[in-house]
């Protein structure tokens, strides 16, 4: 007997309980359970929709779930995950009641052998069904923080920090901004392809594509499914690469010619961004302390062709808090980018799981290592160079207030620095700055 293929919603269970439980980054747990193929486009879609949705909306999702249970204690594991999906399709798919509610007490009867669940469950998802518009109204009513916790499914801890900082409005609007899907947001390599006729490709295959002002090589898509296997991407032609996170090498500003060091470079985006912009000539250095995000780099290179004779490309691993052989060899370097490590608090749209994951005590301990690499970093820039510091995190530990610290007690020069938010851009939260001697 040939085995069942699971149901989109199913997957997506699946996919949520091992997020939670392997406390994991659920792209990549997603991808290892979309990789069999056993899915069609369409239901793998689903289920990435739905993964990502619960895991933006789960504190809303668990309070409209225990607002109308009768002993929401007893509503846990499997069963809670199911009500959680259940409600999501409700409350912002749309879907019809009845497929909601009778896939996810299908789901249930699957393992309830008392049969109490499945009616209970039947009983929340229909009440929240009628009831679910007055039901988030009374989430949004009530005192900032817990309608930035409740509603918005903002961390209270974090809450209590945004609101402190930015005002009640203004969390509001941050909170109301990363529960957006974020969109699909393209780099295109002005030295080899057009923007215009990117978009021009992209739009006549049924994508959604919109320029973004003041950015040249951006392009924001909805609509283009997997963009990795777009004949553009195997060409290099554009690279898929958040808003946010395409700033640091653009404030760098790497010249043809240039030695370059890409510090943490993780696996290679912001790494071609600058060979990019330094029209493949010069020296570049991409480092990093992991290995395997360095694998990705081979990839990279032949899609983006980096063997040219103008480029010395060299990928090296280490940890750059100390001395690493292949990078402070070539030290000192014209330009430093330091996209450093952090709590990825800016991140929340993109990869929701941070919400549930994250701790208060996550920000002093990033900070304590960026201070160590930014320390590190600024001793291999060459007198007169620059050095770029970036976080996808707007808060103050890890940006601004180090950053000033570090300047004032080495009487450096603080160029510029600059915020991208998701209320004001649209796009992941980055801070990012540049240094100067």
């Amino acid at each position: 007997m040939s085995r069942r293929t699971p149901s989109a919603r199913e997957v997506a269970v699946r996919v949520l309980r091992q997020v939670e439980q392997r406390r994991g980054f659920s792209n990549r747990i997603l991808a290892e359970h979309l990789g069999d193929g056993e899915l069609d486009r369409r239901d793998r879609g689903l289920v990435t929709t739905l993964v990502y949705g619960v895991l933006r909306h789960r504190a809303r999702l668990d309070a409209l779930i225990d607002a109308v249970a009768r002993r929401p204690a007893g509503i846990r594991g499997r069963a809670r995950e199911i009500l959680r999906v259940g409600a999501y399709e409700l409350r912002e798919l749309g879907h019809p009641p009845h497929a909601a509610i009778s896939e996810a007490t299908r789901m249930i009867a699957g393992f309830d052998r008392g049969g109490g669940l499945v009616s209970v469950a039947q009983a929340i998802l229909s009440t929240i069904a009628s009831d679910g518009e007055a039901l988030d109204l009374a989430l949004g009513g009530g005192k900032p923080l817990d309608v930035l916790a409740r509603r918005w499914s903002v961390p209270r801890w974090l809450a209590g920090r945004w609101i402190q900082r930015l005002g009640p409005e203004r969390a509001l609007l941050r909170a109301e901004a990363l529960v957006e899907p974020p969109s699909l947001d393209l780099r295109i390599d002005l030295g080899r392809a057009d923007t215009a006729e990117v978009r021009g490709i992209l739009e006549a295959e049924g994508c959604t594509v919109t320029a973004v002002e003041g950015q040249a090589q951006a392009l924001r898509v909805r609509g283009g499914g997997d963009l990795t296997r777009h004949r553009l991407f195997a060409e290099g032609l554009i690279s898929i690469q958040a808003l946010g996170s395409q700033q640091p090498a653009i404030l760098l500003s790497p010249e043809g010619g240039e030695r370059i060091l890409d510090a943490c470079a993780g696996m290679g985006t912001k790494t071609l961004q600058i060979a990019e912009l330094m029209g493949r000539r010069g020296t570049l250095v991409a480092a990093d302390l992991s290995e395997t995000r360095l694998r990705e780099h081979s990839d990279l290179g032949g899609r983006g062709r980096l063997s040219g004779e103008g480029l010395d490309l060299r990928v090296v691993g280490g940890d750059l808090t100390a001395r690493v052989e292949g990078v402070d060899e070539l030290a000192p370097f014209d330009g430093v980018l330091l996209d450093a490590p952090c709590t990825g608090l800016g991140n929340l749209g993109r990869h929701p799981e941070l919400r549930w994951s994250s701790e208060y005590g996550s920000i002093a301990a990033c900070a304590a290592l960026q201070r160590r690499l930014l320390e590190a970093c600024w001793g291999r820039v060459r007198r007169g160079g620059r050095l770029v510091y970036a976080v996808c995190s707007l808060e103050p530990e890890e940006g601004e207030a180090l950053v000033a610290s570090f300047v004032a007690e080495r009487s450096l020069r603080l160029h510029s620095e600059a915020t991208w938010t998701p209320e004001e851009q649209g796009c992941d939260g980055f801070y990012l700055a540049r240094i100067e001697a």
